[in-house]
């Protein structure tokens, strides 16, 4: 522990940079972890039969009173085409898509910028390895060979401790970002999938009724 704490010490305040923006990279990352596989997991097979065993029982009221017992982006969405049951299909739709372009960039958000905090954490990295460059060629100005050496070993090692520990923040920004998104998208997907089986269903079942008031 005193070794990892005086090579941040010596690595001086991009080290500190990377370790705060590594502490705060990790704590994005949890939380959306929690979000992806806790808070938002979903039966998405039950939501659907349940929905739309209501629909088929013109019990609206009843299926928009199950949405709002589910705090999920796809609940939410399949409330507002319940909303707009009663209206054209176009109506329903165009619900639809309002709702989805609400709910749908909050579901995203916080994956789309780890990497962009992976560039940056490899940027400071960068400044690092050259604060230590610095240091080891100004010190061999002068001096005697052992002293010479040492400032060249020890700029050498800062630059090197630097690149590490930059490198090594990005490949993890980088990784959970790949989980993550292809996580979040599948979910996506899901999620537009069972959207259009209850639009579907709505406006077959709104076209019955149409065909059999016509028809009496």
């Amino acid at each position: 522990m005193s070794g990892v704490i005086a090579t941040m010490n010596e690595g001086g305040v991009f080290m500190y940079f990377i370790l705060s923006f590594s502490i705060f990279s990790l704590t994005m990352i949890i939380r959306k972890v929690y979000l992806l596989w806790v808070r938002y997991r979903l039966a998405e097979d039950e939501i659907t039969k349940a929905v739309l065993r209501q629909i088929e029982s013109n019990n609206y009221a009843r299926a928009i009173q199950y949405c709002n017992g589910k705090n999920h982006p796809l609940t939410a969405i399949i409330k507002a085409a319940l909303l707009r049951a009663n209206k054209s299909e176009k109506e329903i739709r165009r619900g639809v898509e309002v709702a989805a372009a609400d709910e749908i960039p909050r579901f995203k958000r916080g994956v789309a910028f780890l990497p962009h905090l992976a560039n940056v954490s490899t940027m400071v990295g960068l400044l690092g390895t050259i604060r230590g460059l610095i240091h080891a060629f100004s010190g061999m100005e002068g001096g005697d060979a052992v002293k010479r050496q040492e400032a060249l070993s020890t700029g050498i090692a800062l630059a090197f401790n630097a690149t590490f520990f930059a490198l090594s923040v990005a490949a993890t920004l980088v990784l959970a970002f790949v989980i993550l998104n292809t996580k979040q998208n599948k979910m996506v997907e899901k999620m537009e999938h069972v959207v259009t089986t209850v639009v579907d269903m709505i406006v077959t079942k709104n076209a019955r009724m149409l065909s059999s008031q016509k028809g009496s």
